[in-house]
């Protein structure tokens, strides 16, 4: 399966172009474009785009059905020895109680 990157080669944006242009047209932009004031880079404008919710719940749906049967305490012990590390079992259930533990 291809991925295509989010970041794209872009052109550059003046400090004159970014006063005249829409939001629109940011929204339109592929991906990061810089924001140069004569030859210096000076920003990175980045576009930020409406998640496909279809395409993320494909995803979501796609990645429990990798983990199934797979030994989360196995995992966790697997990578206890670089330190305290982020847990490997992110089901619903999981993120939903560390969204409820965190403030």
């Amino acid at each position: 399966m291809y991925v295509s990157p989010y970041v794209t080669r872009m052109g550059h944006l003046s400090i004159r172009d970014l006063q005249r242009i829409s939001g629109e047209a940011i929204a339109a932009l592929p991906g990061p474009t810089a924001i140069k004031s004569g030859d210096r880079t000076i920003g990175l404008l980045v576009p930020l785009k409406r998640p496909d919710l279809e395409r993320l719940a494909a995803t979501l749906a796609r990645a429990e059905a990798l983990a199934e049967g797979r030994d989360v305490a196995a995992d966790d012990d697997a990578l206890s020895g670089f330190g305290e590390v982020e847990p490997t079992n992110w089901t619903r259930e999981a993120v939903e109680a560390l969204r409820r533990e965190r403030p």
